[in-house]
């Protein structure tokens, strides 16, 4: 299981969807991605946080069952990509970061913790 950091910007203000864009509804839209050869197992996802942009956002981390932390990280950008392409429920919004987590990646989190 590999996870990757998400990080989601709302459109301009008067723009989107807002219901859709809940912590809970985004982790539901995320565990249901339809995926080239990965799933995403567990999604953590927090709102109003804010991101490097200086923009409050959405943050979220994603466990994924692939068969490499590259299949995982390509995966999860490209079903991100239609969740927030037209149609999709977070549509208008953007992604900011979809990448592996190097502290957890290398098995470090709990220095990340301590720092």
């Amino acid at each position: 299981m590999y996870a990757i950091r998400l990080e989601l910007l709302p459109p301009p203000a008067g723009e989107g969807c807002p219901d859709a864009a809940g912590p809970g509804p985004v982790r539901t839209a995320l565990l249901r991605l339809p995926l080239e050869g990965a799933r995403v197992c567990h999604a953590r996802v927090h709102g109003g946080v804010r991101l490097r942009e200086g923009v409050d956002g959405l943050a979220a981390v994603c466990f994924l069952a692939a068969p490499s932390l590259l299949a995982a990280e390509w995966a999860l950008r490209a079903g991100t990509a239609g969740l927030v392409g037209p149609g999709g429920p977070l549509a208008g919004w953007s992604v900011a970061r979809c990448e592996a987590d190097p502290w957890i990646a290398l098995g470090r989190w709990q220095d990340r913790a301590r720092s």
